[in-house]
C-alpha cells in the first residue's frame, strides 16, 4: 500500500522521511558485494560503475529493502536515494534537494519476507522464464577476435568434453561503429537503411570469412550467440586499429543533428566525461525514432541467427543537468538509462532472444539476465560476488551468475578457480570469461601469453592434469540439475523467489540464519556452503533446525553448527528432508555427463528424501505430481508419459 510515513519534514537538504519500527536486519537494494545484510549502514540507491572491489557501489541498485520482522519499503523512483539504516529503532529515507523526492510514491509492504518480495515484484515485474538454453553453460572471451580463434574453442570444447550453451563474442564489431563486423564493408546512411549481410564485403578481413555459417555451426552443435554491445556513438579518440572512419562520422553527424543522442543542458551533445568510452555521445532511448534508427543498424544480426547480446555498460550518465527528450534529466537518468538501454535491447531481441547486462534498476529481471560485472581473480573479490548473489535474489533477481574465479588480473590459483567453478555450478548462469592481454592489468606476455579463463588453459597452466577432470564434473553436475534449475526459474516468475536464497527466505523463524552470508539455498531444497578462503581443509556449516541429507552420500545429518571435512571434488551440499531435485542424470549418478541437448533427458530422475509431495512441469509438455514415503512413491499424474525414475537419497552414494 502506498504511504504517507508519520513523520515527513522538508529539511534544508531535502526531503526527509522517518519510518519507526525496530528491526533485526535488512536485505534488497538491489546486488551489494559488501554484504547481504546492510543493518547499520548509510546506503545509496544509485547506479555506479566501479571496475574491480566494488564494496559499497553496485551497477544494479534498487530503492526498496525488506526485514524479517514483518515490513519493508519501496520507493518508487528512479532519482538518488539515501537509507540510513544505522539506528535500532527507526529508517530514514532523504532526498537530496532538487531531486523530486517528494513527488515519489513509497510502498509499505508486510508479511513475511517471502511474501514482501512477491509484493514488490508485483509493483516492478515478475522474473522473466529466458529460454531453457540460457541455463547452460556459457564461454566468453575479450580476447576471440577472428572466426578461427572462436572455431578452435568449439573444437576444444567437443574434444575435452565440455558441454556448452552459450557463447559470447566480445571483439567482434567495427571499432568506430560497434554494429559493423571486423573489417566488413557495408555503408549506409541511417535514416536511409539498414545494412544487408548479403551485401557486406569481407573480402578484405583476415578475421572474419563468413559470421552467418559460423552461426550455423554453432547452432548445429547446439549453441546459441551473443555478442557484445555498449550504448555510445564512438568518439575518434577510443578507438584502435580496424575501422570504418566514414561511417562512424555519418552516423554521428546524422543522430546530433535529428538530435538523437542525449544533450546537454546548453543544448550540445552530452560526451561521457569519465569512467570509459570518455568522449562517446549516447543513443536517447526514450526517443523513438532514436531506437528505430539504432536497431536499424543491429536488424542484419538477428537475420543471419545471433541470438542475444550481452548489454555492457549503461552507467554512463554523470550529469543531472542533462536532457532527455521525454523531458526528464541525469536526475533520473543516473540510474534509469542503464534500464531504458536493456530494455529496448530485450524488445528487440523478442522472447526467443537474451540480453545479459550488469548494470539495471528494480524492473530488470522481468527482462534482462544479469551478470555481477567485473572482478579479478582474488579470494576477497569471489568472496564479494556471493555476496552479490545473496542481496541480487532477495531484491528479486534470478537469473543471475558471475564470471568464474573473476575474468581479469593474475590468472586464477587451481583452488579458487576449482571452488568458484564447484559454486557456479549451482547458479543460474555459469560462465568462464576472460579480459585481453591488451588491457595491461599484468603482464602475461613474460609469465604466460595468454590472458585465458577456460578451463583448459587454466589446466594448463598449473600443469595439473588432476585440475581438468575436477572441474569438467561440475560442468556435469550443472547440467544434472539444470531440470531443477528451470523448474525454480518458472517458479520464480510465479512467486518472485530467486534460484539462489539467502537462508533467511527459507527459514526466517531462526534468528541465527540473519547473518549467515556464507551459504546459501538453491531453492527450498539444497544447502551449498561454497569454499571461500585458500589453504583450508574444513568449514563451519550451519544447518538449520531439522533433518538434512548430505548430497554425495546420503548420509543424515541433524540441524546445528558442523565441522565439515572439505573435499577436492566438491562442496558441502544438504539435501532438505521432504523435498525433492528433479535431476537429468546418466547411470544415475551425479556429476555424470548428459550432453547439452535441451529437447529430452538422459535419464529423468526425482531425488527426494524424508517423505513429501512434489509437482514436476517443464517446456517439454511433462505435468507429473509424485508423492514419496521412504519405502515406495505413487504418480498421481503423468501428462506426457516421459519415463523418470525415483531415488531416495538417504543411505543412496550418487557421486
Amino acid at each position: 500500500m502506498k504511504i504517507t510515513p508519520n513523520e515527513v519534514k522538508k529539511i534544508e537538504s531535502g526531503f526527509q522521511y522517518v519510518l519507526h519500527r525496530p528491526y533485526r536486519a535488512v536485505y534488497g537494494l538491489g546486488e551489494k558485494f559488501d554484504g547481504a545484510n546492510q543493518k547499520g549502514r548509510y546506503v545509496r540507491a544509485c547506479v555506479r560503475e566501479k571496475c574491480f572491489e566494488q564494496g559499497e557501489y553496485t551497477y544494479l541498485s534498487m530503492p526498496f529493502f525488506m526485514t524479517p520482522d514483518g515490513f519493508g519499503v519501496y520507493v518508487d523512483t528512479y532519482v538518488e536515494v539515501d537509507f540510513d539504516f544505522t539506528q535500532e529503532d527507526r529508517i530514514v529515507i532523504v532526498f537530496a534537494a532538487g531531486s523530486r523526492g517528494e513527488q515519489a510514491d513509497i510502498y509499505l509492504f508486510e508479511g513475511s519476507l517471502k511474501e514482501i518480495l512477491l509484493q514488490f515484484r508485483e509493483c516492478t515485474g515478475m522474473p522473466r522464464i529466458f529460454p531453457k538454453w540460457a541455463l547452460g553453460s556459457w564461454m566468453s572471451s575479450n580476447r576471440w577476435h577472428a572466426q578461427a580463434e572462436v572455431e578452435e574453442q568449439l573444437r576444444l570444447t567437443e574434444e575435452l568434453g565440455f558441454p556448452h550453451n552459450v557463447f559470447v563474442i566480445e571483439p567482434w564489431s567495427d571499432h568506430s561503429t560497434h554494429y559493423l563486423w571486423q573489417g566488413s564493408r557495408c555503408p549506409l546512411k541511417p535514416g536511409d537503411g539498414r545494412p544487408d549481410y548479403a551485401e557486406m564485403d569481407f573480402s578484405q578481413s583476415s578475421d572474419w570469412r563468413d559470421p552467418a555459417a559460423m552461426i550455423r555451426e554453432m547452432h548445429q552443435k547446439g549453441l546459441r550467440l551473443l555478442l557484445w554491445v555498449v550504448p555510445m556513438y564512438e568518439c575518434e579518440a577510443n578507438y584502435k586499429g580496424k575501422c570504418n572512419e566514414e561511417q562512424r562520422r555519418i552516423d554521428n553527424a546524422y543522430v546530433v543533428e535529428n538530435r538523437e543522442c542525449v544533450f546537454n543542458a546548453d543544448g550540445t551533445p552530452y560526451e561521457i566525461p569519465h569512467t570509459w568510452c570518455i568522449g562517446s555521445m549516447i543513443p536517447d532511448f526514450t526517443n523513438e525514432r532514436a531506437c528505430d534508427d539504432w536497431f536499424r543498424h543491429f536488424e542484419y544480426l538477428k537475420e543471419i541467427g545471433v541470438d542475444g547480446f550481452k548489454t555492457d555498460g549503461g552507467e554512463f550518465v554523470h550529469d543531472h543537468s542533462v536532457r532527455f527528450s521525454d523531458g526528464t534529466t541525469g536526475v533520473e537518468g543516473q540510474n534509469a538509462y542503464c534500464e531504458q538501454y536493456t530494455r529496448a535491447f530485450a524488445d528487440f531481441v523478442g522472447e526467443q532472444g537474451i540480453v545479459f547486462s550488469r548494470a539495471g534498476g528494480q524492473r530488470s529481471p522481468a527482462f534482462s539476465v544479469i551478470w555481477a560485472g567485473d572482478q579479478e581473480s582474488t579470494w576477497p573479490e569471489f568472496r564479494g560476488i556471493l555476496s552479490a548473489g545473496l542481496s541480487a535474489g532477495l531484491s528479486g533477481i534470478n537469473c543471475w551468475g558471475f564470471d568464474i574465479a573473476g575474468f581479469s588480473g593474475y590468472l586464477p590459483t587451481k583452488e579458487l578457480y576449482l571452488r568458484a567453478v564447484q559454486f557456479a555450478a549451482f547458479a543460474p548462469v555459469m560462465q568462464w570469461h576472460s579480459d585481453p592481454v591488451s588491457n595491461d592489468r599484468c603482464d602475461f606476455t613474460r609469465a604466460w601469453n595468454i590472458n585465458d579463463r577456460s578451463p583448459w588453459n587454466i589446466a594448463a597452466f598449473h600443469k595439473d592434469k588432476k585440475l581438468l577432470p575436477l572441474v569438467r564434473e561440475q560442468f556435469y553436475l550443472h547440467y544434472n540439475l539444470l531440470p531443477y534449475l528451470y523448474a525454480l526459474m518458472m517458479e520464480a516468475s510465479a512467486t518472485g523467489l530467486p534460484t539462489l536464497r539467502h537462508l533467511a527466505l527459507e527459514f526466517p523463524e531462526d534468528e541465527k540464519v540473519f547473518g549467515i552470508e556464507d551459504e546459501f539455498m538453491v531453492g527450498g531444497s539444497l544447502l551449498v556452503a561454497p569454499v571461500l578462503d585458500d589453504y583450508i581443509d574444513r568449514r563451519e556449516v550451519y544447518l538449520p533446525q531439522g533433518e538434512w541429507y548430505d548430497l554425495y552420500t546420503g548420509k543424515r545429518a541433524r540441524g546445528g553448527k558442523r565441522c565439515v571435512r572439505l573435499s577436492k571434488r566438491h562442496l558441502p551440499v544438504y539435501m532438505r528432508a521432504g523435498q525433492c531435485v528433479p535431476l537429468n542424470l546418466s547411470g544415475g549418478k551425479l556429476c555424470s555427463p548428459v550432453g547439452n541437448g535441451l529437447d529430452g533427458y538422459k535419464e529423468l530422475t526425482f531425488l527426494v528424501c524424508g517423505a513429501g509431495q512434489y509437482i514436476f512441469t517443464d517446456d517439454l509438455g511433462n505435468h507429473i505430481v509424485l508423492e514419496w514415503t521412504k519405502e515406495n512413491y505413487s504418480v498421481s499424474e503423468n501428462a506426457k508419459g516421459t519415463p523418470f525414475r525415483v531415488i531416495h537419497l538417504e543411505g543412496n552414494k550418487l557421486l
